[in-house]
């Protein structure tokens, strides 16, 4: 056979079922478009802070002092330094003081640490600022906003993030840059030619500038991605759900086509075309769609990317990424026209080995058991005669029924992730031990002491109970690590211990399972620990459930390390207090407040545009998915419902049975993907982030889960209601009369 009769048949086939091909190539624009979305989002989601630091060009060590601080561009090891006034403020917002770094804006040309613009534009004059992206969100601050603060007013140009320091509220103050800035304090930015030798450039600096206080880039990494480990667990966990289910789609809708065009297969065979060439030229045909379709899904996936990669950058505290990247888009467009390759070649190698006479018979021409056998449960349901057609039919092909209900079954596990993040999230904001935190408002005291701060809580009406939680570095054998002492009272504030118990009094301690890793402890070990140089053992009793540091954090009472740092406040409510009240009435007496519930209810808010966004999105993959092997199966059974026609069944019958056909996969999809999407969200946390996963996921309700049930009768409805009809309103003589 030539390219030219080739090109010629591929054409006439696609050409001759317009419907089928339309489908096709939009199964492929669908699975396409969610390919270069689920794509955009895992890149944004590796290492949120890497992509931040190199965004802005973001300093590896910060150093503060009075005067004149150029020198340290010239101690060893400095690859760039830019030198930069800063000042501390107070403003007023919504009633309350806040703290203000005020900050000389850096040209867009400094060698470090510029801010990366999101919103609005850079400032151009001294009346204007930039505030940090964080600050300006947990303040409500909107681009036009006035500040007034130091005896000057500035209107806020733009947002901007910067890796200069950790999210807002929980690193402060808050950042605001602005033109003209002048002052007798300085921050020295800096990048290293070694980015892991800060320690050795601060004692150097410390060297020249006694005094200096510093910020390490390390710190800052270490907020910024334990702040994000569970929304990025939890958004990853949906992307990877995402592509599986692409990969579903394409494999039914193109294995289902072909095996659909056995008869033209016969044709082909018949006038002398090989099998390789029925193989080369089925391949040919639909690779050419994958292409036209393919490029058409990567500029809508292009386009709809960042109504789903802002939010996440937002959450993230990350520039917002670009969904256009040619080298994301060409890998994309190379693995959908690969997969619709293997799946066109496989079942077309099948149908090539056919009998050519066998071939050449209508429908399929070696029937096996799987109709009879799915009849047979059908009628053990007792269910309706139509019922039992409509069954029968969508079992007609296994292999392609298999496929459907494995795509189904996808978007049934996607939503039951989606339902599981949020019984994830209800369950972490019920019991805020969970992420380690076991108090309802955690208070810093801001420039006086912490006990000062602590009797101020105390005497605040609505507070149950209130105490210290100081968190400062200890050194082991293994190295850096972090831990909090608890102050008197910690029985009242018990943290999740899966494994072992609370500590009850000093000596012992509870730590996270990153600790029991790096030092390779158990429970019941008695490990030595150095705070501020001096020793001092405690008892491991425990393991908590542990967000931050990887788990590498170990907690005990305040008396076991009496020299420890002074730290915050931490606080219960009474029952029925308002926590917002009380957290704005500290506020304004002057230290700054922090609901836990707040912090989880702002991340769960963050995180639902982006899963419930590509949850949809694969919702309308599997629509287009059943809708096409439905239409396949009314092809192929058109006769049948021409002599069901003849034989009395009327229109409303041919829909009834239409319909049962898609209800019974949707119903298979929805048995399998419950049950395996609850185990596989709970095994993929626990993948995903072995500190703390398995323990703070949880299990949707049965209400809960009852929602999908509708939601999928819904799609196989919407799916039967096209070929239904196409079925319904032929006309049973001219289907009888074309065979």
């Amino acid at each position: 056979m030539t390219y030219a009769a080739a090109l010629r048949i591929a054409r006439a086939d696609l050409a001759g079922r317009p419907v089928q091909t339309g489908l096709t190539a939009l199964a492929i624009f669908a699975a396409a478009t969610a390919l270069v979305v689920t794509l955009a989002l895992r890149q944004g989601l590796d290492d949120p802070f890497d992509a931040a630091q190199t965004a802005t060009r973001g300093a590896h060590v910060s150093a503060y002092g009075d005067g004149d601080l150029s020198d340290l561009a010239h101690l060893p090891g400095v690859a760039a330094s830019d030198d930069r006034p800063v000042k501390r403020a107070v403003t007023t917002l919504g009633g309350t003081p806040v703290s203000l770094g005020l900050e000389a804006l850096p040209a867009t040309s400094a060698p470090v640490d510029v801010p990366e613009v999101t919103d609005g534009r850079r400032p151009s004059a001294p009346g204007e600022a930039l505030a940090e992206r964080s600050f300006a969100k947990e303040s409500n601050l909107r681009v036009g906003d006035t500040l007034r603060t130091d005896g000057r007013t500035m209107r806020i140009t733009g947002f901007a993030v910067s890796t200069e320091q950790a999210t807002y509220p929980r690193w402060r103050p808050g950042i605001v840059w602005t033109p003209g800035l002048t002052g007798p304090t300085t921050r020295a930015a800096i990048r290293l030619d070694d980015p892991e030798a800060t320690d050795a450039f601060k004692q150097a600096a410390l060297h020249a500038h006694p005094g200096l206080r510093f910020t390490d880039w390390h710190d800052v990494r270490d907020t910024i991605t334990d702040q994000a480990r569970t929304n990025t667990i939890i958004i990853g966990v949906n992307t990877l759900l995402a592509l599986i289910a692409v990969g579903f789609t394409v494999a039914t809708v193109i294995s289902g086509r072909v095996l659909a065009q056995r008869r033209e297969i016969g044709l082909l065979k018949a006038i002398g075309v090989t099998p390789r060439g029925v193989v080369g030229l089925l391949v040919a045909e639909y690779a050419a769609l994958a292409v036209a379709a393919g490029i058409l899904g990567l500029a809508a996936g292009t386009a709809i990317a960042p109504l789903l990669l802002k939010p996440m950058s937002n959450l993230l505290a990350t520039p917002t990424p670009s969904a256009f990247q040619p080298l994301t888009l060409l890998a994309s467009l190379a693995l959908i026209v690969a997969a619709v390759a293997l799946f066109a070649a496989l079942p077309a190698l099948r149908a090539g080995r056919l009998n050519t006479v066998d071939a050449l018979a209508l429908g399929r021409a070696s029937l096996t058991g799987g109709a009879s056998r799915a009849a047979r449960v059908a009628a053990a349901l007792h269910l309706p005669a139509t019922g039992r057609l409509g069954v029968k039919d969508a079992f007609t092909s296994r292999a392609r029924a298999a496929l459907t209900i494995g795509a189904l079954t996808m978007m049934v596990i996607t939503l039951v992730a989606a339902l599981s993040m949020e019984a994830t999230y209800s369950r972490v904001i019920e019991d805020p031990a969970l992420r380690a935190k076991p108090w309802d408002v955690r208070v810093s005291p801001g420039d006086g002491s912490t006990q000062d701060a602590l009797q101020r809580v105390q005497a605040e009406p609505g507070i149950a109970r209130a105490t210290t939680l100081a968190s400062f570095p200890v050194t082991t054998a293994r190295g850096e690590l972090q831990a909090r002492a608890v102050g008197d009272g910690f029985q009242a504030f018990p943290y999740a211990v899966p494994d072992g118990r609370m500590f009850a009094g000093p000596g012992e301690a509870i730590a996270g399972r990153g600790f029991f890793d790096r030092l390779e402890a158990k429970l019941g070990d008695t490990v030595t620990l150095r705070a501020d140089g001096k020793p001092f053992t405690v008892k491991l009793v425990g393991r908590h459930v542990e967000p931050d540091n990887d788990g590498e954090i170990v907690i005990f009472s305040r008396a076991t390390v009496p020299n420890a740092p002074q730290g915050d406040v931490i606080a219960d409510f009474t029952p029925g207090a308002d926590g917002t009240k009380i957290a704005g009435d500290l506020k304004r007496r002057g230290v700054q407040a922090e609901l836990v519930s707040a912090e989880v209810r702002q991340e769960r808010a963050d995180v639902r545009p982006i899963v419930y966004g590509s949850s949809a999105l694969l919702v309308a993959v599997g629509l287009v998915n059943l809708l096409t092997t439905l239409l396949l199966v009314t092809r192929e059974r058109a006769r049948d419902f021409g002599l069901l026609k003849a034989l009395g069944l009327t229109p409303r019958g041919i829909l009834a049975v239409v319909n049962s056909g898609g209800a019974a996969l949707g119903a298979i999809a929805i048995v399998l993907g419950i049950p395996v999407g609850i185990v596989l969200f709970r095994a993929l946390m626990s993948a995903m982030s072995p500190s703390e996963g398995a323990d703070i996921v949880g299990t949707p309700g049965p209400l809960a889960l009852a929602l999908i049930v509708p939601c999928v009768l819904a799609v196989t409805a919407l799916a039967s209601s096209l070929p239904a009809r196409n079925a319904a309103r032929a006309s049973a003589a001219q289907v009888l009369r074309a065979e």
